[in-house]
Formats: structure tokens, sequence, C-alpha cells
């Protein structure tokens, strides 16, 4: 089984000297070469590629600081909602040990990427050119109100994740950074059925960003910002200054009335809403007015753009989303083994 996890990241761009190390919390199991994340970090040199198995249990023994360049692969989230996601339906989490950031990116850690992995609490990215890929990211727990994501860097990448922030920011962008990309994420602060539409999911602050292609149940403040084909929902209030707003779909009269911007759309015609995943619930429904609605024709909302959404957070690998095996096998005939696998991008 090794093997086949090894032959599939293979696809993924890294240096021939690099090496991908299998990190495996389940109790006895044995094709491994970590069983935490953070000896799996010590033990890894830069340009390494670490491959998190589904498990029940925490990969942090303690809060994680990287400073190396890393790529970190989990298998996804939302496993047992979704078809054909993996044979194991169990996510890879990365859970807080106290209440501080769960994941800090430092200075040297620049080039690393995060993806297909559930955090459990915040993740710092003081870096330049970090990317978040394809994560569940849920708040901080046991009374811990902080913003999920924390961006003090540039060029940094924010593309395909479910956010789930506290009371307080999904993500926060801080000042005087530039190319910072929000793209095809859903983004919500925790409690925005609590009758607070003001509280913020995204914040940005004097740093050049753009915020496309996301699903925002929360407030948008924003400056300095390309803002484009995002979909608002319960009355999110928006407040922004010197950024292009455009073709944006609001359920009141949250937005400019110009330049494609739609308001006093009710979300109930934008979604699907009936899936029976969590992140399916956003897609698009047949006659939702948020298709073609987006700059150049394309459509708006999480599952628009030219990077759409993946449900569950699948990586870009190929997975086996079907293991059949028999526990004994004959002397002539062997052990015959059924795996169905398909391509992901």
């Amino acid at each position: 089984m090794k093997a086949l996890i090894f032959s599939a990241l293979v696809s993924l761009a890294v240096p021939a000297t690099a090496k991908i190390w299998i990190v495996d919390s389940n109790p006895g199991s044995t094709a491994k070469d970590f069983v935490s994340l953070n000896a799996a970090y010590a033990g890894a040199a830069a340009g390494d590629t670490l491959y998190l198995i589904g498990s029940p249990n925490n990969y942090l023994t303690t809060n994680l600081a990287i400073a190396k360049r890393l790529i970190i692969i989990g298998p996804g989230y939302f496993l047992n909602e979704n078809p054909n996601t993996q044979a194991n339906i169990v996510p890879a989490i990365v859970s807080h040990v106290a209440c501080v950031e769960a994941i800090q990116f430092a200075p040297g850690s620049e080039g690393t990427v995060l993806m297909g992995v559930q955090v459990d609490g915040l993740i710092v990215v003081n870096a330049n050119n970090i990317s978040l890929r394809r994560n569940r990211i849920n708040p901080l727990a046991g009374g811990c109100t902080q913003e999920s994501v924390i961006i003090n860097g540039s060029n940094c990448l924010i593309q395909q994740n479910f956010i789930a922030g506290p009371q307080g920011r999904g993500i926060k962008v801080n000042a005087g950074y530039s190319n910072v990309m929000i793209l095809n994420n859903f983004v919500q602060y925790f409690c925005y059925s609590c009758g607070n539409p003001g509280i913020t999911a995204i914040a940005v602050t004097g740093s050049a960003t753009e915020i496309s292609n996301n699903v925002l149940a929360g407030a948008l403040t924003a400056s300095n910002s390309l803002i484009q084909n995002n979909i608002f929902i319960f009355g999110s209030t928006v407040s922004i200054t010197t950024s292009i707003v455009r073709n944006n779909i609001h359920p009141s009269n949250g937005l400019p009335g110009s330049d494609g911007n739609l308001n006093n759309v009710p979300p109930s015609t934008v979604f699907v809403s009936a899936s029976a995943s969590t992140d399916g619930w956003y897609a698009l429904s047949a006659t939702s007015p948020a298709i073609g609605a987006g700059f150049g024709g394309s459509d708006c909302g999480m599952f628009g753009g030219t990077e759409p959404y993946v449900l569950s957070g699948i990586p870009p690998i190929p997975t086996i989303y079907s293991l059949i095996a028999p526990s004994i096998g004959e002397k002539n005939t062997g052990l015959p083994i059924q795996i169905k696998v398909k391509s992901n991008n």
C-alpha cells in the first residue's frame, strides 16, 4: 500500500532529490515513516513531501512553527459526505494544542504548500509564497476567539478551502503586503447565524489582494483590492475602499449598483442547497442567477472561475476511492484485490 501511495504522489512537481515521507498516526500502522507531524517536520529536509494518512488522532504533539519549504498533503475532508473520495474516509486532523496558532509559517518556509488537511485551529502566515489549498480550517475551540487564517506575507495563495472562522474574522490580511490571492473558498465567521452579519469573514487592511469567486457568510472589509465574482449570503455587510468591485452577488443592498454587481438576490435562488454534503450545498442550481454573472461571463461563487472549488478538498493526485481485499487468499489463486482509482485536478 505504501508503494501505491508513493506512485500516486510522484505526479507532483518535486525536485528529484526530494523525499516523500508517510506520516500515519493510526494505532498499529506499520507502513509509515513518522507518527506525528512534529516528528516528520524534524526529520524532513527542505523540499520534501509529507503525506498524512487519514486518522482520528491529532497529528500535532505541540503547535508547529514551519521554517523550511515542505509540501504537506492530507486526504481531504467531508470524505464520508461526497461520492468517490477516498477508500479511507477519515481526514488527517491537525488540531491546536493551546489557544495559539496550530501552525505558523515562519521565515524560511517560503514555497510551502499545505493541502487536503483538516486544521482545527489558527494558521498564521509570517512568510511569503505560502499556499493554503483545499483545506478545511475550523475555529479554535475551548473559548479561543481568534481568526482562522492571518496573513503577514506577500504572494500568498488561499484557494479552494472551506473556512469556518470563530466569532471574529475568518481571514485577516494585515497591511503592507502584495499579491495575496483569496480564490474559490467558502469563508464564514463561526456564528454567522447568531444574528450579527456584521462580523467579518474577510478583512484586508492596506494590502493588494484579489478576492474572487468566494462564498462569504459574514462581512467583508477591504482596501486596495480586486473583489469580483463573489456571492454574499445572510445579509453580510460590505465596507470597501479604493478597490475594484465588480460582478458580485448580494442578498440585500450591500454592493455598488454598477459594474455587474447584483443586489437583492435571495440565496435560495442561487444554490443547490439540497445537497447531502456540507460543501456541495453551495454548488449553483440549474437556474441560478450566478451562472454567467461573473466578470467575462464566468460563473460567480466558489464553483466558478478557472480553478473551481473541489468537493471534499481532494488533492490533485490520483486517489484510491474503493479497495476490496479478502482477509485470506488461496495458494493457487493468490489474494484477489479490487481497486478503483480516479485522477484529480
